[in-house]
């Protein structure tokens, strides 16, 4: 059978989609009015997170602003030129080139335009000349006599020769007094900065901030600001002892309109049937129901998506061309056997080892969870998870999940696909890591309470992530790290025996220490406010829970937890 896989290209890019499948079209819009209809200097950030689809977002701002005869559109990759010393030499060098070949601008403002184009190489040449000067807000960067030379300017330089010789003096002030029509606009989009080594990164968002920063000047940068901030972070502390420097404040002082994008779980569907156009129809009939529900349970990130579904199409194209292979198994039985071994490897396990516990998942309704998390064994780890994560729940109780679960032949032949072929996703590039709206952590004797919270908490659209996770012969201290480390917030529920329990005293403490995530005290039933709650937590607004869980307690809860998403 015929299959396509997917390139992972941005939209408009390599003959790639041209529709982002996304539902960017409305935020692209916005965004290319807001560059053209704003004077400048201005800088907009698009922030996301690895495969969020940044490049595909400002592919289409640029397919908006190229349309615009006032408006210079500039595409500059910055990963590219990771290697140039002064990253902003190829930048300037884009930019010149895009203002010498737009035809509307030559004929409208052609001498301003010459001028500019005369500044920006002076400062592209002053920026790879030899002789060193000292250049305010820099370190030490190169520059030469070349660089005003280049410049036609009517005043006389000052003689003194530091100035003389100085790039700021001579490109820069020309850079500054030149005035540029109102409705011309120079829109450059700078994508990949966090594909580049970070100290490059800051080195380009420098150049900008200083030489670029000019009327007429629109900057929308594509960046996953983690990698930023990290790196300043790490640098202030490491290199200048500065322990309390918030690196998250450097790009608030250059970009004026930070625009995250939005998560896009919610737009998986549109997503994956753009993805599946070119599939054969049989096989888009049997993804088509399964494939969104997936896409949530790697976190609705695109290229995860594109990832996955390339290789189901791949396993199943080896499944059907290997001889004797029988029986012939369904592309949804790979989905979902992938999925599960992907995002849910403790419940991979339990189902593929145990028919009768499968079977008995299948009959299982949502109402049967609480209950079945208060049992032992495999049966209480699996209904921990469908309890907790929605997507989970999704996945085994649609059409194919249940077909998934009670018919054991194509489970099993799926399943032993996998492991004959090696095509575990443990042993590709875990790229996409669980994200937890809430860790929980409680005193064991109050499960009861703690599990009911937590399935209020999951019908509220809140993923949550507590020890009812851990599968047998895991180390219980990694996972809980790994897990803190992946939360937005610890809800720490207090109970009698909190105090005196170790686990829970080590959670807090990792917490303090190390993650800094925000943290919720919750009381619980029978434990008292005044000695059971620990020291480092008295000084905190608490949720009570002591009269049992109720829904306004859930909707606060919920509405705390949902604003760490931002």
């Amino acid at each position: 059978m015929r299959i396509s896989l997917i390139a992972d290209q941005a939209v408009g890019e390599a003959d790639q989609r041209t529709a982002d499948g996304l539902g960017f079209e409305t935020y692209a819009q916005v965004l290319a009015d807001a560059a053209t209809d704003t004077r400048g200097p201005f800088t907009i950030g698009v922030f996301g997170e690895w495969g969020t689809g940044k490049t595909s977002l400002m592919r289409l701002i640029e397919r908006r602003l190229s349309d615009n005869d006032e408006v210079v559109t500039v595409w500059f990759n910055a990963w590219r030129y990771e290697q140039e010393e002064h990253p902003i030499v190829p930048l300037v060098g884009t930019i010149v080139q895009a203002l010498e070949q737009h035809q509307t601008l030559g004929r409208k403002i052609n001498e301003s335009r010459q001028a500019l184009i005369r500044s920006l190489r002076a400062i592209a040449y002053g920026f790879s000349a030899k002789s060193k000067v000292s250049v305010p807000g820099f370190a030490e960067f190169e520059a030469s006599l070349v660089a005003k030379d280049m410049i036609d300017r009517k005043a006389k330089l000052t003689p003194d020769p530091l100035l003389d010789r100085s790039l700021y003096y001579g490109a820069f002030n020309s850079l500054d007094e030149l005035k540029l029509r109102k409705d011309v606009k120079i829109v450059i989009l700078i994508d990949d900065l966090d594909r580049c080594f970070p100290d490059q990164a800051i080195r380009l968002l420098e150049s900008i901030k200083l030489v670029l920063a000019q009327p007429g000047f629109i900057f929308v940068l594509g960046v996953a600001r983690k990698v930023v901030e990290g790196y300043l972070q790490h640098r202030y502390s490491t290199d200048y002892g500065i322990k309390d420097f918030k690196g998250e404040l450097y790009l608030d002082k250059i970009v004026q309109l930070p625009f995250h994008i939005p998560r896009s779980t919610a737009r998986m569907n549109d997503f994956c049937r753009t993805l599946l156009a070119d599939q054969p129809p049989e096989l888009v009939t049997e993804l088509e129901p399964v494939l969104p529900t997936a896409a949530e349970a790697l976190g609705g990130n695109p290229r995860a998506v594109i990832r996955f579904l390339n290789n189901i199409l791949v396993d199943f194209a080896i499944s059907t061309s290997s001889p004797g292979e029988s029986p012939t198994i369904p592309i949804r039985f790979f989905a979902i056997s992938r999925c599960l071994e992907h995002r849910w490897p403790e419940v991979f396990d339990a189902l593929t080892i145990s028919d009768r516990l499968a079977e008995d998942v299948a009959e299982w309704a949502p109402a049967d969870y609480t209950a079945k998390a208060r049992s032992t064994g495999d049966e209480a780890l699996v209904a921990t998870r469908m309890l907790s994560d929605r997507a989970l729940q999704r996945l085994l109780t649609g059409e194919q999940g249940r077909d998934w679960l009670v018919n054991g032949p194509l489970r099993h032949a799926s399943v032993g696909f996998l492991v004959d072929q090696q095509r575990f996703s443990h042993l590709d590039t875990a790229e996409v890591r669980a994200r937890y709206d809430a860790f929980v952590s409680f005193p064991n004797e109050d499960r009861p309470v703690v599990l009911e919270l937590v399935d209020a908490l999951t019908k509220a659209g809140i993923s949550v992530f507590f020890d009812g996770h851990i599968p047998p012969g895991a180390k219980w201290a990694h996972v809980l790290s790994e897990s803190l480390n992946a939360a937005r917030t610890l809800i720490f529920c207090i109970g009698r025996s909190t105090n005196t329990s170790t686990g829970q005293q080590q959670e807090l403490l990792n917490v303090v220490n190390h993650t800094g995530i925000p943290i919720i005290p919750v009381i619980l039933p029978g434990a008292d406010s005044t000695t059971d709650v620990p020291t480092s937590l008295r000084d905190r607004q608490w949720l009570d829970l002591q009269t049992g869980v109720t829904n306004e307690i859930v909707s606060r809860l919920v509405s705390s937890l949902r604003r760490q998403r931002s």
